[in-house]
């Protein structure tokens, strides 16, 4: 017999050999049970599927039935069922016969070792509709009570795959069993749902029960359902997104997410760190250039006086006074750094820088008057930018007001996209950039705007005559 019947049920058989057993001490010979005796021209009667199995059983010759039951299945095999018991009918012609079908089928039952009514003649009654499915769980579907019935049950599927001339066998996880349910190749179509082909997606199915033994119990398959149409796989929920690719594509993922954060927190941490030694190496060059450079100045005034001031006392009095002021000009110079450095941690803008300088240059008496004009948008500039900028302008204004004598001084700020561009223009005495004091003589002045525009790549213009100077520094963002 094909693989749809493969045996009975274990408690079914031992009843049947008990019933068997009992008949027999009663002085009952089988041959008269199985209503076969010599002679007897009766033809058999009709019986239950259940009674018409144990009377077989009796015998190890088929027994004449004639039984009634409803088609459940009606592929590769006619299986009927009634409220006692299920079996399959292998009949002399075929067709005609649909599920739903109450038939009266007339043969011989045999137990090889499963029931079938072989050599039957089928006869239908009338068409009515298929039983309802006897509804189970996976574990109990395998105790065998309930082989060959219509049953139903829920279980996940496993995978999936094809079964030769059987068509499509799905490998199914219920309860604590593993089963197989197999679709027949001429049901297998473009009718299956997707989801419910999905492995891990969870299926009711409805199917002929039948108990594997020998060689399909060696594939780990407690039960197989023989199913009819696609309309026995019902989905009842979508396979979980949380499935061992989706976990594992999801770990590596978050692997790579924690090494790019360790990557960025390190790169973030060593731009700080150079942002810190480049702002502490701005301040050693500010040091070096205001403090460092003053403190050089007035040693090299504090040597030349004390050679003189044996033979040359009045040599030696101006060289104190000069020294004297350029203690004063490094005190101020000091003191616009510690404010320049507590601007730009506020976040000044380098229009708010020149301003607050200006402030300090004023003196009433002087009568030096000083107009700043800003246009154009702030931009956002560097430390570095803001500070040699802010420097240059100082040393500009510091000229014009202690040295060229101006009665006006004009500061121009400009903001373009492009750049920033700064002038400095005052009506005071000019002088000449080639004869104008350097190092030697202590004046850091020219040389330092020089320095702070080469620090910046800035562009720095200087154009002085009798009616003034004019200072211009353009620096390209």
């Amino acid at each position: 017999m094909p693989e749809l019947v493969h045996g009975i049920g274990t408690t079914r058989c031992a009843g049947r050999v008990a019933w068997a057993l009992i008949l027999v001490s009663l002085g009952f010979p089988s041959q008269r049970l199985s209503g076969r005796a010599t002679g007897n021209p009766n033809p058999p009667r009709l019986q239950s599927i259940e009674s018409a199995i144990q009377a077989s059983s009796f015998s190890s010759r088929p027994v004449p039935v004639v039984v009634r039951g409803i088609v459940i299945f009606n592929r590769r095999q006619i299986v009927i069922e009634d409220r006692t018991g299920a079996t399959e009918v292998v009949p002399l012609t075929t067709g005609g016969i649909a599920l739903g079908d109450e038939v009266e089928v007339s043969g011989k039952m045999a137990l090889d070792p499963e029931p079938q009514v072989l050599q039957a003649q089928i006869r239908r009654l009338w068409g009515g509709s298929t039983p309802l499915p006897l509804s189970m769980t996976p574990d109990q579907a395998a105790d065998g009570e309930n082989e060959l019935f219509l049953v139903q049950t829920v279980a996940k599927l496993v995978d999936f795959a094809p079964a030769g001339l059987t068509g499509v066998r799905l490998n199914l996880r219920g309860g604590h069993q593993g089963f197989s349910a197999v679709l027949p190749n001429d049901n297998v179509g473009g009718e299956l749902s997707t989801k419910s082909m999905e492995p891990g997606a969870t299926l009711r199915l409805t199917g002929i029960l039948t108990v594997t033994h020998g060689a399909d119990a060696t594939h780990g398959d407690a039960f197989i359902l023989q199913l009819r149409t696609p309309e026995d796989i019902e989905l009842v929920e979508a396979p979980s997104w949380w499935t061992q690719s989706h976990l594992t594509l999801l770990g590596a993922f978050g692997v790579i997410l924690i090494l790019a954060g360790i990557s960025g927190y390190y790169r973030i941490k060593h731009a700080r760190y150079r942002a810190v030694a480049e702002e502490r190496a701005n301040i050693a060059r500010d040091i070096h250039d205001t403090v460092a450079q003053g403190y050089a100045g007035i040693t090299l005034q504090l040597e030349a006086a004390q050679q003189t001031i044996d033979r040359d006392p009045a040599r030696t009095k101006e060289l104190l006074n000069e020294a004297l002021q350029l203690v004063r000009h490094s005190r101020d110079e000091s003191h616009l750094s510690i404010d320049i450095l507590r601007s730009l941690a506020r976040n000044d803008r380098l229009d708010v820088l020149v301003t607050h300088s200006i402030q300090q240059l004023l003196r009433p008496s002087s009568g030096t008057v000083i107009d700043l004009e800003v246009s154009g948008e702030s931009a956002a500039l560097s430390y570095k930018l803001v500070n040699n900028l802010f420097r240059i302008t100082q040393e500009a204004l510091t000229n014009a007001v202690n040295h060229a004598r101006a009665s006006r001084i004009a500061v121009r700020i400009l903001y373009r996209r492009s750049g920033v561009a700064i002038e400095v223009e005052d009506n005071g005495h000019g002088f000449s950039p080639d004869s104008a004091p350097g190092l030697e003589q202590g004046h850091f002045g020219l040389v330092g705007m020089q320095e702070r525009c080469s620090a910046i790549n800035a562009n720095l213009k200087l154009n002085s005559t009798d009616r003034g100077t004019l200072i211009c520094v353009r620096v390209d963002l």
